[in-house]
């Protein structure tokens, strides 16, 4: 049941991540007539713009209706939206379909960890969440490589039309697998009456929530600002010999190490009974392995694919973060709790994604500048993630430890 809602996530990533390849920036900027950096972060950025703006009501929403009946609703919408940016070539109208898209990512989002704890003990929460997380990911990988492939050989119209038909593919799973409850257990006995006043005021107050969702959002910072949209961008920088597929294979690594490392980190959550541990663990080591990456031994591909691909498997620490909140707060009050920690993990890309655009032209890469203005841009703006890096980790010491045996 939660592996099925996890579909939806896994689908809703690869929306999310649909720019990670310069093909499908190219075909979007070509159907919009985008022609700056600037603007192209402003319009990837709508998508996140709707997930904070709904992630507490969708919370709300979990706690009080039916998570399968919510899901299939939003599935719906989804699939009409994705269809719709096929066809949509004013960009006020594209930008909305994203906007309204990322409003659907927070039930993607939230559901299969709303679900997760009606199924399993705190003593497997940690692995299941990573598992989680390496589904939902796996979306992002999908979204680079084999998305390229298929522009290549279908074009950027037929891409995003097999795109709507997977997802109408997850809306038939869903109707027919999900289950909000285990069998024998009655949601009346689960579920209670709270005020929504009363479940803002109980969440907003448990400071976990705000460093869980701190630290889940910065170290996320690697898949939204590199992995999503600007990581291959960057990389043309870094070695101009690297031709799209090697770009867009080294980004795609990020993606294939947080599948692999989100189990890894979940699992040893659970062994070693701490929260704390590992996530203080992969935040320092994520700096390490991007500080590697902005001053790397040597610019060939075989050493930006290893190093992209250990930053994935470090970040994907950030899985241990979604226990830590289903662990500090009450079934009653567990969806607006995510949804409020959601609020900032994704405000965090939300802003970081538009942001890094802006800086990009800050430190000269503006429209006209020259391909040397451009590559110090970057490499200046690129500092944004060992900043966070060191923010994540703060955040970890400062959490509570949550594991329980029970």
């Amino acid at each position: 049941m939660v592996f099925t809602a996890g579909a939806f996530f896994f689908y809703q990533f690869i929306q999310m991540t649909l720019f990670s390849t310069e093909a499908m920036k190219v075909f979007f900027m070509g159907l919009l007539s985008i022609e700056s950096a600037v603007a192209f972060g402003n319009y990837a950025g709508t998508f996140l713009y709707g997930t904070v703006l709904f992630l507490i009501p969708i919370g709300i929403l979990l706690d009080r209706f039916s998570v399968k009946k919510v899901i299939i609703a939003t599935i719906v919408i989804d699939v009409l939206c994705v269809f719709g940016l096929v066809y949509a070539n004013n960009i006020y109208l594209s930008m909305f379909l994203r906007f309204v898209m990322g409003a659907v990512h927070c039930v993607a989002f939230m559901a299969p960890f709303r679900l997760a704890p009606r199924w399993f003990p705190s003593g497997k929460l940690a692995l299941v969440a990573g598992l989680l997380v390496t589904f939902g990911v796996f979306g992002g990988w999908v979204s680079g490589s084999p998305m390229l492939a298929l522009l290549e050989r279908f074009g950027g119209q037929t891409t995003m039309l097999l795109n709507g038909a997977l997802g109408l593919v997850i809306l038939v799973l869903s109707i027919v697998l999900i289950q909000d409850f285990p069998a024998g257990t009655k949601e009346e006995e689960t579920r209670q009456d709270i005020s929504l006043w009363t479940g803002l005021k109980v969440a907003a107050a448990n400071a976990q929530n705000w460093l869980a969702g701190s630290f889940i959002g910065l170290l996320n910072l690697s898949v939204l600002l590199l992995g999503a949209v600007w990581g291959t961008t960057y990389l043309k920088f870094v070695n101009a010999d690297f031709t799209e597929a090697t770009f867009t294979g080294i980004v795609g690594m990020i993606f294939i190490g947080t599948m692999i490392g989100s189990p890894i980190g979940g699992l040893l959550s659970d062994k070693l009974r701490s929260r704390k541990k590992v996530m203080i663990g992969g935040g320092i080591l994520s700096l390490i392995i991007m500080l590697l990456i902005m001053f790397p031994p040597n610019n060939g591909a075989t050493m930006f694919y290893i190093l992209f691909l250990l930053l994935g498997i470090i970040t994907a620490s950030q899985s241990v973060g979604y226990p830590v909140i289903a662990e500090s707060n009450e079934d009653k009050v567990l969806g607006t709790a995510n949804g409020l920690a959601s609020v900032v993990l994704m405000g965090m890309g939300a802003i970081g994604q538009p942001l890094f655009g802006q800086l990009v032209a800050v430190f000269g890469g503006g429209e006209g500048a020259s391909e040397m203005a451009l590559q110090q841009a970057f490499q200046s703006a690129i500092w944004v993630m060992p900043i966070a890096f060191i923010g994540a980790i703060v955040c970890g010491i400062l959490l509570k430890e949550t594991f329980r045996t029970s």
